[in-house]
């Protein structure tokens, strides 16, 4: 995998990275930063920053305010120079420029969309709300939900193709409706047959043979709730069986049902079920109707 994040330094904030995309929610000083972007790059400011200068793809440095909520788009191997002079608040979504390309193809029917910085300064609302809930996932007391933060970062990315590529213009069809029952039979055993490994929404939506965008609004209609709720329930459910009906570790059923760690398995339990695994199978195992 390749590190999306490399450039910018470690201590700048949270980060998490699953395959061809990354996120970090950047808390910074007044500070410099230059390199060619490895990936493509979207910046999104929820502090304003007064006198910010940068160049982007030129020697030539533009000094301007870029307010909160102001989007700054940084193509794949484009070269950035970029100055702040007061203390600067960002999420930056990077994404590897052939998992963009397979978005738009599903989206687009078209892989070659070139993206095209807005303005010095734009403001965007929608994707200001959706990196909002990108870092409020990244800094929350449990451990990051990947799936989760794909499915957000599937929507920040669409979002991107839909207003700042060559495709801004093209009439979209907006599918209605739920899954069928054959693709809801279909990835919903898709999912259970792979809660230990490492699930995404593009690998899902292919298994409905829908795109990124219509399958998380076809799920949520059908199921009622996210795909990454779902996923979590069914993990939760499975781990439960297990701690009650086997005598596998705690930490093998953890990574059984797909959870980083037992801790990670343990947090969840606790905040959906009110219950550590450890107390569940201490409940369980305890003798019933006086017999011992």
């Amino acid at each position: 995998m390749n590190n999306l994040l490399k450039d910018v330094p470690v201590g700048w904030g949270p980060r998490f990275e699953f395959g061809n995309a990354a996120v970090t929610y950047t808390r910074v000083d007044p500070n410099v930063i230059e390199f060619e972007a490895p990936a493509h790059m979207a910046l999104v400011m929820f502090s304003p920053q007064p006198g910010r200068e940068v160049a982007l793809g030129t020697d030539r440095r533009s000094t301007f305010l870029a307010p909160a909520g102001s989007v700054e788009i940084i193509p794949a191997s484009a070269e950035l120079f970029a100055r702040w002079t007061t203390p600067k608040e960002n999420l930056l979504v990077a994404l590897e420029p052939c998992r963009l390309a397979r978005l738009a193809q599903s989206e687009f029917d078209r892989a070659n969309l070139d993206l095209q910085p807005p303005r010095e300064g734009y403001i965007d609302r929608k994707a200001l709300l959706i990196a909002e809930m990108i870092r409020d996932e990244l800094v929350s007391d449990l451990i990051a939900n990947p799936i989760y933060l794909d499915s957000l970062v599937t929507i920040f990315s669409i979002h991107l193709l839909r207003n700042y590529s060559s495709s801004v213009g093209w009439p979209t069809t907006v599918h209605r409706g739920g899954l069928s029952a054959r693709s809801w039979r279909e990835v919903s055993d898709y999912i259970d047959a792979n809660l230990k490994g490492d699930l995404c929404i593009e690998t899902l939506a292919a298994v409905t043979q829908l795109s990124p965008s219509h399958f998380l609004r076809a799920f949520r209609q059908t199921v009622g709730q996210p795909p990454h709720r779902y996923i979590l329930e069914r993990r939760l459910s499975l781990g439960e069986k297990l701690v009650v009906s086997t005598d596998m570790s705690l930490a093998d059923i953890a990574v059984s049902c797909g959870f980083s760690s037992h801790s990670h398995f343990s947090s969840a339990m606790r905040r959906w079920r009110n219950m550590r695994p450890s107390e569940l199978r201490r409940e369980a195992r305890k003798p019933r109707n006086g017999l011992r």
